[in-house]
């Protein structure tokens, strides 16, 4: 429960922050990112591989990840559209490298197999399946 309550929050974090790149921010050859997708109404949660996506920008103080919310949006209309599968609650998280991502990954799996197996059933998204795509942040500075 107390992770439900973490994600949620997460979500309306992510709808709030600025989606502007500006002179804080920076651009990173590559960055980690996967997804996780759940309706509080279900059992069923979905999760994307671990995938390599080029040009992310990020804040360059706080190392955050700028335009989750098109990430998110991205996955949800993959949701929304292609399997017909409205109303659900998606986040997305990010590393700077691979190994920062695989742990993060590792531990919102525990949260799901360890204490809570068999409550959830947990399907897979490979990359063939769904893909995240950049997105294009201009500077007016640049």
């Amino acid at each position: 429960m107390k992770f439900l309550k973490l994600t949620l929050l997460a979500v309306i974090m992510t709808a709030l922050l600025p989606t502007q790149a500006n002179a804080k921010s920076i651009v990173q050859p590559k960055a980690y990112i996967f997804g996780f997708v759940a309706n509080f109404r279900d059992s069923v949660i979905y999760v994307t591989d671990i995938q390599e996506v080029d040009s992310v920008w990020f804040d360059k103080k706080s190392k955050f990840l700028l335009n989750r919310n098109i990430y998110t949006s991205q996955l949800r209309n993959y949701f929304t559209n292609t399997l017909n599968l409205p109303n659900r609650t998606c986040i997305v998280m990010f590393g700077m490298d691979r190994k920062k991502a695989e742990k993060k990954y590792a531990k919102l799996m525990k949260n799901y197999t360890g204490k809570h197996a068999g409550r959830y059933a947990i399907k897979h998204l490979d990359d063939s399946d769904f893909h995240f795509t950049p997105v294009k942040i201009f500077d007016d500075e640049e």
